[in-house]
This record gives C-alpha cells, sequence and structure tokens, in this order.
C-alpha cells in the first residue's frame, strides 16, 4: 500500500483547518458583525463561511445582506445571484435579487423573484416572509400610501402567527406601522415592547424606540432609549453612532464628536472611518472631515462619495484649488456608475469654478443645479439664482443679471425682500431697462418706507426717464426727507439730490430755490466745484470798456 503524497496530506490538512474555522465562526457571528456595522470583518467571515460550505445557499445570502448594507449593490447582486446558481432551492436569495432589481427600476423581475421565494417556501417559512416584508419597507421609502407597506404588514403578520416568539418580526411590524403613520407611532410602540418583552437583552429594540422618538422629534426620550442600549450593550457600535448622531440634531457638536470615537473604538473600518468624514462634514468640522477624507481615501479610493465630500468640505475652508481638483474627481469617477448626482454637486462644482476664475462654466453648471433639484420654490434654487446674478452682475451682463434676480424674486412670491429688489433694481439700472428698475426700488419704498435708499434709486432711474428732472424731484425731496439730520453718513447721497434739485429749479429758470439747493452743497462741501460754478455765473458780468 502507497503510502499518501505530500498534495494529498496537504488536502487533508487544508481541509481540517477549514473546518476548524468554519465551526468557530458561524453563521450567526458573521450576521453579528454585518448588525455591527462592520462590513468588512463580516465579508471575511461570509467567505469563510463559503469556502467551508459552498452550497449552503442562505450563507451567500447574508453575504449579500452585507454588501447590501455597505453600500455596494452591485456586489450584493452578484452575490445573491451566485447563491441561486449554487443552490436553487434557497429562497432567500431570489428576495436578495428582486430587491436589488426593485430599487434599479426592473418591477417585473423583483415581484417574479419575490414570488418564486414565496412558492419554494410554500408561504410557511417566517424568514421568508419576514425578509419579503423587510424588502418591501425598505423600497418603500417615504411612500405612506405605497401598497409595498400594507404588503409588508400582511406578510409579518403571517410571519407572526407562525413563530409568535420571534422578536425580529414584531421589530419590522413596527417599522412598517411608522412608515405608513410617522405622525402615530402607537402600534409601532406596541410592536417594539413586545419585542423587548420576547427578548428583554434585545438593544435592536432600544434602538428602535429611540429613532421613533427622533423621528418625534422627542429627543430626551430618544436620548433616554439609546443609552439604555449603550448600558444593555455597551459594545453595539448602532447605538453610539445614534446615540452621536441625534447630539448633532441638537448642536451639541463637541458631545456628538466624543460618541462617535467610541463609535469608532469599537468599529475602525474603513466604512465606519467614512462614514464618519460625512459625520464631521455635517457638523461643519471641516478641517477634520477633510483629514479622515483624505485618509480613507489613501488606503481606498473606490469610495467615490467621499471624493464629493472632500470637495465639499475644501470649498467651505476656502481651498478653492483642491476643492475643484477633487469636484472634477468625484464627477469623472461618476460617469458609467451608479451614484446618482445631486443638485448640490453641481451647485459646489459652480461655485468653485467661479472662485477658480470660470465664470462661464460656473454658470452651466450652477443652472445644471437648478435643472436637477427641479423645483422652483425650493432654498437652494432661489440661492443659485442669486448666485448666477451676482457672477452676470460682476461680468457687466447686467441684462442676465436682471433674468437671473428676476428669477429669484418670482420664486420667493411675498418672500421677496428690500435686498431683492434692490438688486434686480441696480441689474435693470445698468441695463438701462429704466422703468422696469422704478418699479423694482418702487417696491422698496413701498415695504420700507423709511428706508432713504428706495428713493435715491427711484430718483436715478427717473432722472434717466426725463431729462427736464421732473420725474425725478419728488424722490429726491423725498430721499432728503428720510435721511434727515443723517448727513455726515449720506453727505454724498445729499450732495447728488440738491445737484439734481437745483439743476431743475436752473432749468425752470427758478433761481430762489435753484439758489437754495446748491447753498445747502455748500454747507456740506464748501469746495464743492458744480455749486461754486453756479453762484459764480450769478454774478454780474463786467461791461467792457470803450476805446
Amino acid at each position: 500500500m502507497k503510502s499518501p503524497g505530500f498534495r494529498t496530506l496537504f488536502l487533508a490538512a487544508s481541509a481540517i483547518f477549514i473546518s476548524v474555522i468554519a465551526h468557530s465562526q458561524t453563521l450567526q457571528d458573521a450576521i453579528k458583525l454585518t448588525n455591527n456595522e462592520e462590513f468588512e470583518k463580516a465579508d471575511k467571515a461570509f467567505n469563510t463561511l463559503q469556502i467551508a460550505q459552498p452550497t449552503v445557499g442562505n450563507i451567500y445570502f447574508y453575504r449579500g445582506e452585507n454588501s447590501y448594507n455597505w453600500g455596494k449593490t452591485d456586489s450584493a447582486q452578484n452575490t445573491y445571484q451566485k447563491g441561486i446558481n449554487v443552490n436553487a432551492l434557497e429562497p432567500l436569495n431570489y428576495i436578495g435579487l428582486g430587491k436589488v432589481q426593485m430599487a434599479n427600476g426592473d418591477s417585473k423581475s423583483a415581484m417574479d423573484n419575490f414570488y418564486k421565494a414565496k412558492t419554494i417556501s410554500k408561504g410557511k417559512d417566517p424568514v421568508v416572509l419576514d425578509k419579503i416584508a423587510e424588502a418591501y419597507i425598505i423600497l418603500a421609502g417615504k411612500d405612506q400610501t405605497s401598497d409595498l407597506l400594507k404588503q409588508a404588514v400582511d406578510l409579518l403578520g403571517q410571519a407572526i402567527k407562525l413563530d409568535p416568539t420571534n422578536a425580529n418580526y414584531h421589530l419590522d411590524l413596527g417599522d412598517a406601522y411608522l412608515a405608513q403613520n410617522p405622525s402615530d407611532g402607537s402600534k409601532s410602540i406596541e410592536e417594539y415592547n413586545t419585542a423587548q418583552s420576547l427578548d428583554p437583552k434585545s438593544v435592536n429594540a432600544m434602538l428602535h424606540m429611540g429613532r421613533l422618538w427622533k423621528n418625534a422629534m422627542d429627543y430626551k426620550a430618544s436620548y433616554d432609549y439609546f443609552t439604555k442600549a449603550i448600558k444593555l450593550d455597551s459594545t453595539y457600535a448602532p447605538a453610539h453612532r445614534e446615540l452621536a448622531e441625534l447630539l448633532y440634531s441638537e448642536g451639541r457638536y463637541d458631545e456628538a464628536i466624543a460618541e462617535y470615537t467610541k463609535y469608532l473604538q469599537l468599529n475602525n473600518s474603513l466604512s465606519a472611518r467614512s462614514r464618519y468624514g460625512i459625520f464631521l462634514f455635517l457638523a461643519k468640522k471641516y478641517d477634520d472631515a477633510i483629514t479622515q477624507l483624505q485618509n480613507v481615501l489613501s488606503k481606498d479610493s473606490s469610495n467615490i462619495i467621499l471624493y464629493r465630500l472632500l470637495g465639499y468640505s475644501e470649498y467651505e475652508k476656502k481651498d478653492y484649488k483642491n476643492g475643484l481638483v477633487n469636484m472634477n474627481k468625484f464627477f469623472a469617477k461618476s460617469k458609467g456608475s451608479k451614484v446618482k448626482l445631486l443638485g448640490s454637486d453641481y451647485t459646489y462644482l459652480g461655485k468653485l469654478l467661479s472662485k477658480n476664475g470660470q465664470d462661464s462654466l460656473a454658470i452651466v453648471n450652477l443652472n445644471q443645479a437648478v435643472s436637477v433639484i427641479n423645483n422652483e420654490s425650493s432654498q437652494d434654487v432661489i440661492d443659485i439664482y442669486q448666485l448666477i446674478g451676482q457672477l452676470y452682475y460682476k461680468d457687466e451682463n447686467y441684462a442676465m443679471a436682471a433674468v437671473y434676480y428676476k428669477k429669484r424674486v418670482v420664486a420667493r412670491k411675498e418672500a421677496a425682500d428690500a435686498n431683492d429688489y434692490y438688486f434686480l433694481g441696480l441689474a435693470l439700472y445698468n441695463s438701462k431697462q429704466y422703468q422696469a428698475a422704478d418699479s423694482s426700488f418702487g417696491k422698496i419704498t413701498t415695504s420700507n418706507p423709511n428706508l432713504p435708499i428706495g428713493y435715491q434709486w427711484r430718483a436715478r432711474a427717473n432722472s434717466q426717464l426725463d431729462s427736464t428732472q421732473a420725474l425725478s424731484k419728488p424722490y429726491y425731496e423725498q430721499y432728503i426727507q428720510k435721511v434727515g439730520n443723517d448727513t455726515i453718513k449720506n453727505k454724498d447721497g445729499l450732495i447728488e439730490a440738491y445737484s439734481q434739485l437745483g439743476y431743475y429749479y436752473v432749468l425752470q429758470k427758478d433761481k430762489v430755490n435753484a439758489s437754495a439747493s446748491y447753498r445747502k452743497i455748500l454747507n456740506l462741501d464748501p469746495d464743492n466745484v458744480n455749486a461754486k460754478a453756479y453762484f459764480e455765473s450769478l454774478k454780474p458780468k463786467p461791461v467792457p470798456k470803450k476805446k
């Protein structure tokens, strides 16, 4: 009998080694890593399990779920499909595949796969019913009237009948009720409490309650539940993250960052650090955000979203050169990917282009931002109109500046204020649309009757409309009246007003009032050339001597 060769012994030893790893790292251990948002570690654990048990279909499903929660939907889809390929009778992978398909707009294929999962399990597997319901809740999004939510409630009711002691089914049912009616959490609270009674050590139940009260803006109750969750299990990273985000929403930024540091101590993965970088940006800690984002990208440049936030942060820190570099990288890397471009992406790119002296390209991108946002009354669009107007005005294209300032006024409706009409009026005036400029400045004198500047600009506009200065006269007089005794601050404006009034009276051959106007100019500016010239003109000319 031949002794076994080296290769045979090596393969046998490898099989034993893999078996030992597989037993030491169970499926539940890997799922726990996913729940703790340790996606990288979880993926490695699932990979080990797959090597040891390559035909066990549900391992593929939970690995796909890990990728899905990690934000890697392409990887998730591939993993679900592999699970179907190795074991077509495992129903869970059809659910995962259907979830991705529906998110990508292929509802028919998705529904076919959900149906396959129910058919294979004969509608008797509560886990299958629960996972389909979870998918429906995710896919319904913010559509409270979605039929998917009604189906989710029905499926979870069936799952609970089959297994009434499973706390997770009650948590999911509570989520479905809350998605249907965010303003009334009574049914959800009942389900979360049931879950807590079934599993008194469930930190997840505490987390759900905390989220519910956070959505209801009862931050004290939310804070209490998150801290209770941490007391139950101080190693549960999502509880620390939720608490950090709650503290952030209350403006308690330093406490929020301290809590997020605890989250990182429990989950110091690249995905956690990416999320922390996002959090720092939202907390307006731009220096720290830039450091964190650069650190992550130096180790993994595949996260396209981080280039977006790096560009945003650098703009906020006035590092316009690097900000433009990173926003251009973000747009380049987004091509062909599933990253959805936001209105804010085009807005920041436009602002960065402008700061780098590329106003024409800036305007193109800012207009694209308006198209993407697609909501004329949103504050973002209103601010973009102001910005485009400023760029055109700076480049002395006053007619186009007026177009965008007018868009801002129209979008703001009744909220349009003196500043809005002032900038619109300036653009109209400089583009020689004097009648329209007068109307715009007239909105200021109506809404702010004690503000001198409105009368001053109405006078200027009317001065251009009438060479006799008859139209401008009443507005210059009102300007003088509104200025009152504040002559030092308004010296130049008063000199202008008295000069125009003096000129009007000269044309009217009213020497008394003309002289009064020019005398007031000399009171403000004794060396005023025009006023001195006027009085010089009044002196009788000497009669030439006869020869």
